[in-house]
């Protein structure tokens, strides 16, 4: 295949992580697949972000820097200037494992028809510990919307076919960041199905800057948002909608749990028991009961 047109374009949207990119554009270049470009793309950063980039020297690597309109624009403006008959999407403080892309270019080439969308599973790293991410219990095969609307399993690690017409590009207005890959793949699948491979190929780096974690407020709050968004937008059966509400009910209630505000936290538990399974229900009880300090006294233990 010619250079100018590699098989795979990874686009990483990044903003003011200069001292966290570094690690993730090595994971790329580590690949043993070697028929890639790589597109990061700075969404207005005001750090040294462009001479770390710069600094790799690699010819795969372009720097594409855009005024700061969060990450939904950016990684469609990465989509847009993508060459790569597929995009790959990495945040910039994840990390591929070196056979991620060779593992997604031989499944993609063993399908009778090219598959739209496919994934991995993933991991994550908390320090030097290893812990098993929400993809890890979901079965490999084709998943759908009935299986997105329990909520994004994936983040955003996944892997779209460029020239699929019906491709739907994510949200861009900001009040949506952080939740927009929840309802970039939701509404993908209302007709379509991703590939979910039996292969844990990428590293999500947990830690304190995570966009899920940084305001747990305005995380809510923007939940809030993308279930209305979700309900205008998408043809959800009813038990589509109770399983987007429940999941999004979960979600601010460990939200509001993690800022240690149990009454809050209580009344979106029971707007979200209605919609999620009985052991998330019990666990997220015993969470709100036992409060944030204990459980993070657990998971520093390895618990």
């Amino acid at each position: 295949m010619a250079a100018t047109t590699p098989y795979f374009s990874v686009v990483v949207p990044t903003y003011n992580r200069s001292h966290l990119i570094g690690p993730t554009i090595r994971s790329v270049l580590a690949q043993t697949l070697a028929d890639f470009e790589l597109l990061v793309v700075d969404d207005g950063s005001t750090d040294d972000t462009a001479s770390v980039v710069r600094s790799f020297g690699d010819p795969r690597v372009r720097y594409l820097p855009i005024s700061n309109r969060e990450r939904g624009a950016a990684r469609n403006h990465g989509l847009r200037c993508a060459v790569g008959e597929y995009v790959v999407f990495l945040d910039s403080d994840d990390e591929f494992q070196p056979p991620h892309l060779e593992v997604l270019q031989r499944a993609i080439l063993a399908q009778a028809h090219p598959p739209n969308f496919v994934a991995t599973r993933y991991r994550y790293r908390v320090g030097h510990r290893w812990r098993r991410s929400p993809a890890s219990r979901v079965q490999p095969g084709w998943r759908g919307a009935d299986d997105f609307a329990r909520g994004n399993f994936l983040a955003c690690n996944v892997c779209v076919r460029r020239a699929n017409p019906d491709l739907r590009p994510f949200e861009e207005d900001r009040r949506y960041a952080a939740v927009e890959d929840w309802m970039f793949l939701l509404e993908n699948t209302q007709a379509d199905k991703l590939l979910l491979l039996d292969a844990e190929t990428v590293t999500m780096v947990e830690h304190d800057e995570r966009s899920m974690r940084s305001n747990n407020r305005l995380v809510i709050e923007r939940l809030g948002l993308a279930v209305r968004w979700m309900e205008e937008r998408l043809d959800l059966t009813p038990r589509q909608l109770r399983r987007v509400r429940g999941r999004a009910f979960w979600l601010c209630a460990v939200h509001a749990y993690a800022d240690d505000r149990r009454v809050e936290a209580w009344a979106f538990a029971r707007q979200a028991f209605a919609g999620i399974p009985w052991p998330e229900a019990v666990m997220l009880v015993v969470r709100i009961l036992v409060g944030p300090k204990l459980v993070g006294r657990l998971k520093a233990a390895g618990f």
